[in-house]
This record gives C-alpha cells, structure tokens and sequence, in this order.
C-alpha cells in the first residue's frame, strides 16, 4: 500500500496526520504525508513540502483579502496532480486543505482521480465563510447577510458569503469520497448541510492519545520542576485572542474568585493575559507547546483544566487533560460535553456564563475528592474509547477496506 497524507502544517502531529504517518511507516506501509509549512524536523523522511512561489502565494492571499474570498486562487493543484507523489499513490488521505493550500475549484480533480479519503476537521466547509456558525443557521440555506465578517482566520471586507456557499454548493456536488470525522458533532453538520448531505461513505474515528505519555507517578516531579507547592491548585487554560475559545469567560470567572492565593494559572497558547488576572494570581506562561510529550507534562502538573470554548469540532485538549486525570470544565451544548461525558469526567456548565463557569471552578477547588473521581473516569474513558493505537488500526482498517472495494470491482 501506498498512501500520501496531504495537510497544510505536520504540527502538532496527533490530528494533523504527522503521528499517523509515523505510525503507518513503522507498521511497513509506504506512508507519505505532504504539507504546504513544514514545521518539524528538517530531515524527517516521512514528510515532504508543496513547492510554492513565496511571493506569488503573499500577493494571491493579499488578492483574496481584497476581494473577500478564500482558497479560490491557488494554483497548487494543478501541480500536485503531475506530481510524482500523487501518481505513485494507491490512496491519497487529504485533511486540512482550506488553510491557502488549495482552490476549492480544484476539489473535483484532486478527489475523483484517486482512492481518496479525507478527513473534515471542522465545519468551514459547510458555511460561507465561518469555522464554527455558533448560533447561526443561514449555512443551511445558502448564507448571506452574514453578522461575523471579522471571523478570525477568514475576515471578509464585504459580505461575499453567499458567494462562497455556492461555490462550495457546486464544486462539492461534483464528489462524494470517503469521509473521516473525529466526532458525532461533526457528522450531523455533515448530514444536515445542502453542501454536504449527499456524501454517502461517512466514518467516524476519534482521536486518540498516547497514554505512555501519560504516567500519573511524574506528576511531584513536574509540579517541583515549576516551582508549584502541594498545597496550591494548579487551575490550566489556554490563552487565545481567537473569541471562539472563550477566554473572556474564563477572566470574568477568574476575577469573582476567593482563596486566590492558593491558586496558580498554567497558561498555554500565545493570547493576551488581562493585566488584572496577573496581578491577582501568580501566572505560569509556557506559550505553545507543539510537542506530546511537553502537552503530556503540562497536563498531568494541573489540577484543573478549563475549555469553555463556544465551538469546537472535536477539543483534543480535552482527551489530553483526561488522560492526564484532569478534569475538564467546558460549556454544555458544545461537543466538549460529549467528549467528556459530562458530568463524569468533567463539568458542563451554563453556555456563555461566567458565573456558571466560576461556581463551577470554586467547586472542584474545594472538593479534592470530585477532582480524582472526574480524573479517574476521564482516564478509564480515555482507555476504552480514545487510545491512539485505535485511532492508527481504524485508519489501516480503513485503507484495506478501500484497496479490496477497488480490486473487488
């Protein structure tokens, strides 16, 4: 078997296929993954770059800025398709491909010349132009009229979301490969959409972790190299500017704390900190962590982990704070609740309220007890549903199936 992973970035590995495709070499298949930013080892045989002009790919994304579109003009495809790579391979597994990589006009060739699977990562492709619609329903009739134009990522000058949804109508009309998808959440957008409700060869494999990362017996040792006391309540989060993510929630319950001083915040990501959180708490920033095995240790030093994001399409940070037994704090409604299992391994809370998220942290502050029962279970839920080796075998399982399909016919 011969398969090429096609993303835009290898890091962090575990969901952008760069884990996976170590995995698949080591297991004798000849497993490629090819990427438009190469982030990791220079020397990494396993992954190789999408040739590009520097300069022509600033002024195509300056022209989309202007004209309020995106992943229209680029010209890779045409390129990738003669490419040896692509010809040699009996699979190509496409993942993120909407991050300035390819035209959505391009989709029909680059998915019905080959075996294709493609895993959808979130919910950009159903909409006009939005990651994650919230409460909005207009991506399912066609958009338009559109209230967040400023969507990080994706700003729009002028509202040209209808524009878009129509050409993400046409061009996706014209294939139906197999479809990868890392949770229930992102399989009834799927199936709900006008975009998307014809793709027939839908499969659901979540995410997994490495549990070796994982060892509960390094935690003294973590929390010592930090400088934080046994006594003290490590309370994680992730700092993002991004308002999806939902830190003003998490500063708005922050501040209506008591038994400040007992706390210590573990911060990852690179998002501004309020000024006034710094100086009520003592502040732990690590900035971003692309390795597993530093997400391992930050996980198991916190005690706490709180992601009340508005959105998310699967939250694999919450599987990394459960197998590390932290409990996750999220916002109820959101596919957080379903990966936690709510309220077994974490709580869900009232949506978009701090003071539901505050009472909640005061709780977990002040019960141990709840804190290792949540941990415990998040654990043993991580075990029987979200182990990376299962995440490898479906993958394989699927691949094998796709080969027999073929030389069946």
């Amino acid at each position: 078997m011969r398969l090429l992973q096609v993303n835009c970035t290898d890091m962090p590995g575990s969901f952008n296929g760069y884990m996976l495709n170590m995995e698949l070499r080591k297991a004798g298949i000849e497993a490629q993954l090819k990427v438009l930013d190469k982030c990791g080892l220079d020397e990494d045989p396993g992954v190789s770059v999408l040739k590009r002009d520097f300069v022509l790919h600033q002024i195509l994304r300056w022209a989309e800025d202007k004209y309020s579109v995106s992943n229209l003009l680029y010209p890779y495809g045409e390129a990738f398709l003669s490419s040896k790579a692509f010809q040699e391979a009996d699979i190509i597994h496409y993942h993120i491909l909407h991050r300035f990589m390819f035209s959505l006009f391009d989709y029909p060739a680059l998915m019905n010349t080959k075996r294709t699977v493609w895993t959808i990562h979130d919910p950009w492709i159903v909409t006009g132009n939005c990651v994650h619609p919230l409460y909005c329903e207009k991506w399912k009739t066609g958009c338009g009229g559109c209230e967040r134009l400023q969507e990080c990522g994706f700003e729009m000058r002028c509202d040209n979301t209808s524009l878009m949804w129509e050409i993400k109508h046409k061009m996706l009309k014209q294939i139906n490969p197999h479809i990868v998808v890392a949770s229930k959440f992102m399989e009834d957008y799927l199936h709900r959409s006008p975009i998307t409700c014809h793709f027939r060869k839908i499969h659901r494999i979540p995410f997994g972790v490495r549990l070796e990362l994982y060892d509960s017996k390094r935690i003294d040792g973590i929390r010592q190299k930090y400088g934080i006391l046994n006594n003290q309540i490590l309370v994680g989060f992730r700092a993002d500017n991004n308002p999806i993510k939902g830190c003003r929630y998490i500063f708005e319950a922050l501040s209506g704390l008591q038994d400040r001083d007992k706390i210590v915040l573990a911060v990852v990501g690179g998002g501004e900190i309020r000024e006034d959180i710094r100086t009520m708490y003592n502040v732990v920033e690590l900035g971003w962590l692309n390795n597993d095995a530093e997400i391992a240790e930050y996980m198991l030093m916190c005690d706490i982990f709180l992601m009340p994001s508005l959105a998310e399409s699967f939250g694999y940070m919450a599987l990394e704070a459960m197998a590390a037994e932290t409990p996750v704090i999220s916002f109820a409604g959101t596919v957080l609740e379903e990966i936690t299992d709510a309220p077994k391994c974490g709580l869900a809370v009232a949506y978009r309220s701090s003071g539901a998220l505050k009472e909640a942290l005061s709780f977990l502050i002040m019960n141990e007890g709840a804190r290792r029962e949540m941990g415990r279970a998040g654990r043993q839920r991580v075990e029987q549903e979200y182990l990376f080796q299962e995440y490898v075998r479906k993958h394989k399982e699927l691949y094998e199936e796709i080969l027999e399909e073929e030389n069946g016919k």
